[in-house]
């Protein structure tokens, strides 16, 4: 049965916001008569999610995810049934998005299909370990574990994801503003003041000749530049689209030092969780070691671990097709090795993730608490040279009178 997404006036001819479902258009009009709305716009969900798709399903936040997936949990151990459930939680969803996308699966329910199968057909696309946990737990009849599990997989891999894009953004974003001052004072605020020492013919400081070489390149190239540095990134973002040099680049990126190791770690705890919560969770192997690739962002490591697949198909254990194909540490190798032999994989496996994880976020605390002084030095020292450069002669011309 189809569900759709209102605007309406009520009786005091305020516009309120809503869904309802219903067999037609028609019937979800006649359905919002009858509670004194007048319908104002009406989409059916499917239609609606598909504008914003852009060739495809629309993604997920993963925040969003989370979310749902642990309220569906909480109300389903408390005895509700699935689709009384989402019917709660589109009430009191927090989000058009979240809102939307519980709507889209109920809708699928309605209509007698399973829990997975309502995510599959979905038009927002949910990660593949979701939805294969999500099968295996209403075949066993622990739904709302194995959405918790899930739940808490969804945040710890995004945190880990934003680990290591809070290590390059911050520095990033200091250095970026810091350098846009300087180039303001280099137009505008640095040739108003030199303008007077030129005029005056005196010999002028050598750091002050610098920095008024400085900004004549600026005043004279700055625009040229900004426009090559915003067309080198467009071509880099357009060659990128191509998957061959994409694995390229992120090959390259594990080679840098420090990020290379964030990044490895960074997928090696997300691929170690998701394959540990789908064995837990008594997804077979196989399909879990190729649900599990899937989460590995970047796409070199991801051959590799789909090669590690790969061998294990053809009976090769684990920890060896682990060693064989370079994925990894000692570590991860050794608590591998360890799971097979004690039959606890799935708990190794979670345990490595925790301690990538942990490594993860202590390294980057460290880099930050380095950067973050140099950083500050370092753009001190340039603002001290233009100030130096500017008060010189100034100080100067006052000793000469």
């Amino acid at each position: 049965m189809p569900t759709f997404d209102y605007s309406a006036y009520d009786a005091k001819g305020k516009l309120v916001d809503g869904v309802v479902t219903a067999d037609s258009e028609r019937q979800a009009r006649r359905q919002l008569k009858e509670k004194k709305l007048l319908a104002s716009k009406l989409t059916e969900v499917s239609k609606s999610s598909s504008k914003s798709k852009s060739g495809g399903r629309t993604k997920v936040n993963d925040f969003d995810l989370s979310l749902v997936l642990q309220q569906q949990a909480i109300l389903i151990q408390s005895g509700l049934p699935l689709e009384d459930a989402m019917r709660m939680t589109i009430e009191q969803a927090e989000t058009d998005r979240q809102r939307r996308m519980v709507e889209s699966w109920r809708s699928e329910i309605i209509e007698g299909r399973s829990f997975s199968d309502a995510m599959r057909r979905s038009p927002y696309r949910i990660p593949e370990s979701v939805i294969a946990g999500v099968g295996v737990g209403e075949e066993s009849g622990h739904l709302h574990t194995v959405l918790m599990r899930l739940a808490e997989d969804i945040e710890t891999s995004a945190e880990n994801r934003k680990t290591v894009s809070r290590a390059m953004v911050y520095p990033a974003t200091l250095l970026g503003a810091s350098m846009l001052v300087v180039s303001m004072m280099m137009v505008w605020v640095v040739p108003k003041i030199t303008a007077i020492f030129i005029s005056s013919n005196r010999e002028l400081p050598t750091i002050t000749k610098v920095i008024m070489a400085i900004s004549d390149f600026v005043q004279e190239y700055g625009l040229m530049m900004l426009l090559l540095v915003i067309l080198l990134g467009v071509t880099i973002s357009w060659l990128l689209r191509d998957t061959g040099r994409r694995t390229q680049w992120h090959k390259f990126v594990l080679s840098i030092p420090g990020l290379g190791r964030w990044t490895t770690m960074a997928n090696v705890a997300d691929w170690s969780r998701s394959l540990g919560v789908l064995l837990g969770n008594g997804v077979p192997a196989l399909a879990a070691l190729k649900i599990s690739s899937s989460v590995v962002g970047n796409l070199h490591l991801r051959n590799k671990m789909e090669q590690v697949t790969e061998s294990m198909r053809r009976g090769t254990s684990m920890q060896k097709a682990l060693e064989e194909n370079n994925v990894g540490s000692g570590f991860l190798i050794h608590m591998v090795g360890s799971g097979e032999a004690s039959s606890e994989l799935d708990k190794m496996l979670i345990r490595v993730s925790e301690y990538y994880s942990l490594r993860l976020a202590n390294a980057v605390e460290v880099f930050l608490k380095l950067i973050n002084p140099i950083l500050i030095i370092f753009m001190g020292g340039i603002i001290l040279s233009v100030v130096a450069a500017v008060m010189l002669p100034i100080m100067d011309m006052g000793n000469m009178v």
